[in-house]
């Protein structure tokens, strides 16, 4: 009978030696990938389904947080004890513990190494613990370790900590213990009000702004008569970005180089500084803190434009010399932006737009019988802009 039963035995046997080996991995010492000589060293403690364990650890090394060094380990169950605990002595900066326990919900509770400050987190989940969820906890322990490691004027205290751990592992319903005052939302002041629409404990997906600054060069068709402008730019933006969407405002300015234009009565000199203005919505492809990012963009500006007049290629002797005169000409422009990340800090952006003169923009030459269009710009004019941003 032990003969026959042997190869039961050596299944069971190796199913959980392969469990172990599981657990083992993720109980690794620092990240290869996150730690970084002189780095403050970040514990995170992860408790929950093995698999989801992995999937987060994945996740918080591709995020690529160089500046910590990550240790994780692993517990049956969130501890609320420990967080409470001072661990100055432990060379731990700061302590993070990941709860994914509950399919629906991450709870995530974030200290310093005298427990004096915290931050408490929770993220609604689908479900199914897909790419959306990982990112999501991703991202808010990334945002999370960085503003506690600078100072973070809105963390918790002892007393709020702990009043809003104990509402939180309350059954649904159930009031806080007597005496314990309502804590503030995570991460808010005293006395704030919860973010509209939603629960108690509960925050908003993590919205990260960012000042984006970038020099392009653009091309934008012109006129039959001069075929095309173009010129280098600037552009300088404030955004912001909750899970995969970003929005942004910009305004950018633009040279475009002299163009002339020669009839045999007439030449004319054109020089043009664009002004622009507009919102843009972004949605990003990839994962990551640096993915690949498409979107729309509207705007308008104005095109400030220099004429001066020249002699025709016939050289009449009838031509009277003017100074150059300056004229505004009101645009608007929708267009489609794309970005590819060089780097986590660097971004090639390209925008195929489509201008339009709300009136028509054209150049008259003064005759004695009355007047004559000598250039007239087109009204819709597609163009196309490159360039690097920060």
């Amino acid at each position: 009978m032990i003969t026959e039963r042997a190869p039961i035995w050596l299944g069971v046997a190796a199913a959980i030696a392969l469990s172990a080996a599981r657990a083992t991995a993720i109980e690794e010492g620092p990240s290869a990938a996150s730690a970084s000589p002189g780095a403050p060293v970040v514990e995170i403690v992860l408790t929950g389904p093995a698999p989801n364990l992995g999937a987060i650890r994945a996740a918080l090394e591709s995020q690529a947080l160089s500046a910590f060094t990550l240790r994780f380990r692993v517990a049956p169950t969130f501890d609320a004890a420990a967080l409470f605990e001072a661990r100055a002595s432990s060379g731990v900066a700061l302590s993070c513990w990941i709860d994914v326990s509950d399919p629906r919900r991450a709870a995530l509770y974030f200290t310093d190494p005298v427990a004096d400050r915290f931050l408490v987190r929770s993220i609604e989940l689908s479900g199914g613990f897909d790419e959306l969820d990982r990112e999501s906890v991703a991202q808010v322990v990334e945002l999370s370790l960085r503003s506690l490691r600078g100072g973070a004027r809105a963390s918790l205290d002892r007393d709020q900590a702990r009043a809003l751990v104990l509402r939180q592992a309350a059954p649904a319903g159930q009031a806080a213990p007597a005496g314990q005052a309502a804590p503030p939302p995570p991460g808010g002041a005293p006395g704030q009000a919860a973010p509209p629409g939603g629960a108690p404990g509960q925050v908003a997906p993590a919205l990260r702004g960012a000042l984006e600054l970038g020099a392009f060069y653009g091309v934008t068709v012109h006129s039959t008569e001069l075929g095309w402008t173009h010129g280098p730019g600037v552009r300088v933006a404030l955004g912001g970005s909750s899970g995969r969407q970003r929005l942004a405002l910009d305004a950018r300015i633009q040279y475009q180089f002299e163009r002339r234009y020669e009839e045999p009565r007439i030449g004319l000199d054109l020089r043009t500084i664009a002004l622009r203005a507009g919102a843009s919505w972004l949605y990003a492809l990839t994962p990551g803190a640096a993915p690949l990012e498409l979107g729309a963009r509207l705007g308008a500006g104005l095109d400030h434009v220099e004429a001066a007049p020249r002699p025709g290629s016939a050289g009449a002797p009838s031509f009277v010399a003017a100074g150059a005169s300056a004229s505004n000409a009101l645009v608007l422009v929708a267009g489609a932006v794309a970005k590819l990340p060089l780097s986590r800090d660097v971004r090639l952006f390209t925008e195929l737009f489509v201008e339009l003169d709300p009136a028509r923009v054209r150049y008259d030459l003064a005759l004695e019988q009355g007047t004559e269009t000598v250039l007239a710009r087109y009204r819709f004019r597609p163009g196309v802009l490159l360039g690097v941003e920060l």
